[in-house]
């Protein structure tokens, strides 16, 4: 496990700089925590006339409360990002121990290692991605519809993962329909279940509904993102519908690559041991990443919430007598590690430097709160904005439709980097 983090994980979760998206969850984040919007009116950037309704608000809440108790600094966010992995780790291994009690609790720690060396997981962690706090509700609500007396909170996990990012986060509602209809769970049983989920989820969106602030945040994000992702051309990121196959398929073959290498340790054998708890997890997977081909807006990240339930699935697909290795073995694994670790300061993740080495430049020439309008050529610069207001708490506003006291040019020496300056003419 120590093996796995410290190579896969860890330069992600260390990484200097982040996407976008992240970016800019983290500082609507700082925002509510320094006080401007509310958890369900969040603000981006504080002269925009609108809330920020790009996604729900689960994610921003949260993290707002790390920022409240410990402050505003990457280490915040990197804390916040290693809960999250730390609570989709327990589900799974609740899970494992549920479904597959006779292979020992170390059989969750691999099922853990198998999920944790897909490629995406290290990199949501280090990019702050919405996916990688949907995945530990979507697990935990699996959990809870697979014990009778815990369905209703199931069911209220569910609607707490949709309110990330919207239906998306609803998958876990195949569970029980799954079990039925695999025979995991007889018919009548899974049907009774099922039933005391969708009325826990009925309840919740009529109360959500009947709660203005929260029905005026849903229909914001349905008109801002919903809808667009249906409509608008600017939403489209591929052309193929069936593009996000190809990083399915590769998060699959890295987790079947995972899973055989966890046998071979543990067994020292390949031998299939396919069974119809196996299928569900499997299907459940698919089920989280199929339906988002709908649309022509796909990014291979999408697939997040998918894999804790698919490392579950492929890490169960082999079985045999446990193994007692040799210390040797024992000690190479540990060699590993320890390379792992030694190396991590020259593997870690770095993005965007130079436009955060010329941000920080003005670090003490701009109190925070200060805006900016822009110049032309760096109109479409969202990474500039997302920076600016998460790092320095400055506004720049891309879209030019207020006036500010200062301005952003682009440095005439280094194109990747900007100069900001108090605004002395007018923008050409």
């Amino acid at each position: 496990m120590c093996a796995v983090l410290l190579w896969l994980v860890a330069p992600y979760w260390l990484q200097e700089g982040m996407f976008m998206d992240g970016q800019i969850y983290a500082a609507v984040a700082q925002n509510l925590a320094d006080g401007l919007g509310s958890f369900w009116a969040p603000v981006y950037q504080p002269s925009s006339p609108v809330p920020y309704s790009e996604q729900l608000p689960m994610f921003t809440g949260m993290e707002s409360l790390f920022f409240r108790v410990l402050g505003g600094s990457l280490w915040t966010e990197r804390l916040f990002m290693a809960v999250a992995w730390i609570a989709t780790a327990a589900g799974l291994c609740v899970l494992q121990l549920t479904w597959w009690p006779k292979r020992g609790r170390d059989s969750a720690i691999w099922m853990v290692a198998v999920w944790s060396s897909a490629p995406l997981v290290g990199w949501g962690m280090g990019n702050h991605v919405q996916e990688m706090w949907m995945a530990p509700f979507a697990v935990w609500a699996v959990v809870a519809m697979s014990h009778s007396r815990w369905v209703w909170l199931g069911g209220l996990l569910t609607v707490a993962a949709a309110l990330f990012k919207g239906p998306q986060g609803l998958f876990p509602l195949v569970w029980l329909p799954l079990l039925g209809g695999l025979g995991l769970l007889p018919r009548g049983a899974a049907a009774r279940r099922f039933g005391v989920v969708l009325l826990t989820l009925g309840l919740a969106a009529v109360g959500l509904w009947l709660w203005n602030d929260a029905r005026e945040a849903i229909e914001r994000n349905a008109g801002n993102r919903l809808v667009r992702t249906f409509t608008q051309a600017r939403a489209v990121t591929t052309a193929d519908r069936l593009w996000l196959l190809g990083p399915i398929l590769g998060q699959w073959a890295v987790l079947l690559g995972a899973s055989l290498a966890v046998a071979w340790i543990r067994f020292g054998s390949l031998r299939a041991a396919l069974d119809r708890r196996v299928l569900a997890l499997l299907a459940l997977g698919l089920s989280a990443s199929i339906p988002l081909m709908v649309t022509h807006e796909q990014r291979d990240f999408y697939v997040i919430t998918s894999l804790p339930f698919v490392a579950l699935g492929l890490g169960n697909l082999w079985g045999g007598a446990k193994l007692v290795r040799s210390p040797r073995f024992a000690w190479a694994l540990g060699v590993f590690a320890l390379v792992g670790l030694s190396s991590l300061p020259w593997r870690r993740v770095e993005r965007d430097a130079e436009l955060r080495a010329s941000l920080q430049t003005f670090e003490g020439a701009f109190a925070p709160r200060s805006a900016f309008n822009v110049v032309p050529e760096l109109r479409l610069n969202h990474e500039l904005a997302a920076y600016a207001m998460r790092l320095y708490r400055w506004e720049v506003d891309l879209a030019n439709e207020r006036p500010h006291a200062n301005v952003v040019r682009i440095d005439s020496v280094q194109p990747r980097s900007v100069v900001l300056l108090v605004k002395t003419d007018s923008l050409r």
